[in-house]
């Protein structure tokens, strides 16, 4: 567990979660967790896409995670 709250800058949340799950596998010895660490990581890369999103100040669009920890060039600006 790395203690993180959110994705690795640069990295969304699904691709963070496949991270660990292939990097599990590659640290596993139990024949049953490899199993299931299998079947989790195979459903990962099946999930259905993210649906993208806009931010409400500048318009910006992009998935969740990505657009709530962006720079929006409108924020600091008075209107």
């Amino acid at each position: 567990m790395t203690g993180q709250d959110r994705p690795t800058r640069g990295q969304t949340t699904r691709e963070e979660l496949e991270m660990h799950l292939a990097q599990a596998l590659t640290r596993c010895e139990s024949a049953v967790v490899r199993a299931h660490l299998e079947a989790a990581l195979k459903r990962c890369r099946t999930l259905p896409p993210t649906p993208l999103v806009e931010c409400p100040v500048c318009g910006r669009t992009g998935l969740p995670e990505r657009i709530q920890m962006h720079d929006c060039p409108e924020a600091g600006r008075n209107h």
